[in-house]
């Protein structure tokens, strides 16, 4: 757990974390990876080098060669691919204090966006089939400002033990009495 000062105060960090990308990153491989075997069967079954030869007499291609250039294609389909899941982890930070959960976006701009308990509204975890398998999905947070779209956080995760802590966070009863901390705060 660690600490940070805000106004003299110390407000620990109950939770942070990153977009998990880990489940995209092997489901594109395997993807792409099948894809390229199966084109790559299909133009050594099919011979599409002769092909190439026959109708473009002036492109001598071997089937060696058409194969490289396949598998060069899929490679870089493959780095393109990754390179969203790549943007989307280096972008997205989620911090949860003791008294607030802060969601930080970008990277050439940044943006954070702060929700405290008294804005709080609602919460929602979204999961497909896969993300139920691989423990994985999408937290929407609604606040008072925002009931329509909310706040969203991406890949999380544990998101059922994530969404449990939020609310934990954002259930506590703000009460300040003059001269003394909010409730649920520790000097």
């Amino acid at each position: 757990m660690t600490l940070t000062q805000v106004s003299g105060k110390s407000r620990s960090v109950l939770w942070k974390g990153k977009p998990w990308i880990v489940p995209g990153v092997v489901v594109r491989t395997v993807v792409v990876f099948v894809v390229a075997v199966v084109v790559s069967w299909f133009e050594l079954s099919y011979d599409v080098a002769g092909m190439f030869r026959t109708y473009f007499s002036g492109l001598g291609l071997s089937s060696v060669q058409l194969l490289s250039w396949t598998a060069l294609g899929f490679l870089l389909i493959w780095a393109l691919s990754l390179l969203h899941l790549a943007l989307l982890r280096a972008s997205s930070t989620y911090v949860l204090r003791d008294d607030s959960l802060e969601l930080r976006y970008g990277i050439l701009t940044s943006k954070s966006e702060m929700i405290s308990p008294s804005g709080f509204s609602d919460l929602e975890v979204v999961r497909s089939v896969s993300d139920r398998i691989l423990n994985s999905g999408n937290i929407v947070i609604r606040t008072q400002s925002e009931e329509e779209k909310g706040l969203v956080m991406t890949r999380v995760h544990y998101p059922l033990n994530v969404a449990a802590r939020i609310r934990e966070v954002m259930s506590r009863p703000i009460v300040r009495v003059e001269g003394q901390e909010p409730l649920g705060q520790k000097k």
